[in-house]
């Protein structure tokens, strides 16, 4: 299965990739190269919207975590939503899961995002 990303801008700093299909040693590279478009030092976060993907592999773990090293790194946050029981199980597995923000629906992460815009928005105006 193929994988196709659709990317959500929110603010001038705030991205959300609705990704839909299989995150795997075929798809990954997509998911990578878009993140790299994204992430630079403007950045304040991203955010993975896992709710139409069936299945990630281990290359598309380590790209998940690749990307939030690198918004760690610039100080910007990093966080899934919408974790399917299939994926949820390998992060479990592979006792990943506390080390993520992860939120179970969108208007969760909505709330999260608007925070995240309007301290933002009070760094500029100070």
């Amino acid at each position: 299965m193929d994988l196709t990303i659709q990317t959500l801008k929110k603010g001038d700093s705030v991205f959300t990739l609705a990704l839909n299909g299989e995150i795997n040693s075929q798809t990954h590279q997509l998911l990578e190269d878009e993140l790299k478009k994204l992430i630079n030092d403007q950045t304040k976060a991203v955010f993975l919207d896992m709710s139409r993907i069936s299945y990630i592999s281990s290359i598309g773990v380590k790209t998940v975590l690749s990307a939030k090293k690198v918004l760690k790194e610039k100080n910007a946050n990093f966080a899934m939503v919408n974790l399917q029981p299939g994926v949820k199980k390998v992060f479990d597995v592979l006792k990943l899961l506390p080390i993520f923000e992860i939120f179970d629906e969108m208007p969760e992460a909505d709330k999260y995002i608007d925070q995240i815009i309007k301290e933002e928005m009070n760094k500029q105006a100070a």
